[in-house]
């Protein structure tokens, strides 16, 4: 279906233009030399956080067909590859938007294990997503809960259930942030083994 992704490009790239400014503007990225956005599409939200760390330079993982239809920036580096498959680049800190979630427990850790493979000593992870509460009741989350089940056979999910998966791959949960929209900041810093 050749029409198709160009039309969810379009879509993902309109919704993350949504969630980018509230997202870089609640994380302080200065500290991080090298940034890299594992699976992060065209590059909407990198190239949002380099515009607000002059000093930082990013990398962009992506499948090599998204990567040839990337358009450069300053100290952006694109790369392609496939984090199943691919080495990732080493960097300080990883941003995983709206990753995870396409995928189930065992493929969730695997992302975040190649994360951890090549992290380098006391590297963070940033993982931008909508929390599930731990309550019961409505919640927009639980809602794309069931669409993720259904579409891609992943899950949303909460605070403990991505603590729990960070553990697994080799990573601490720190803190989560709130953004000013429905995402959160899910940080993580890499232990030693």
């Amino acid at each position: 279906h050749p029409a198709k992704p160009p039309i969810s490009n379009a879509g993902m790239g309109s919704k993350s233009r949504t969630v980018l400014p509230p997202a870089a503007a609640a994380y302080a990225f200065a500290p991080s030399a090298a940034i890299a956005d594992v699976g992060g599409g065209r590059g909407h939200l990198l190239k949002a956080i380099l515009e607000r760390t002059p000093r930082a330079r990013g990398i962009l993982f992506e499948r090599a067909h998204v990567i040839a239809d990337t358009e450069p920036a300053p100290r952006l580096e694109l790369v392609g590859g496939d984090f199943f498959a691919d080495a990732l680049p080493a960097a300080d800190l990883y941003l995983l938007m709206e990753v995870l979630h396409d995928w189930d427990d065992a493929d969730a850790t695997r992302i975040l294990g190649a994360v951890r493979r090549a992290a380098r000593p006391g590297a963070r992870v940033l993982i931008v997503e909508i929390l599930l509460p731990d309550t019961p009741g409505p919640h927009p989350g639980k809602t794309r809960d069931i669409i993720m089940l259904a579409v891609t056979g992943g899950r949303e999910r909460t605070q403990a259930q991505h603590a729990a998966l960070l553990a697994a791959a080799g990573f601490e949960l720190t803190r989560v942030l709130p953004t000013a929209s429905e995402y959160s900041l899910v940080e993580a810093v890499a232990v030693e083994r």
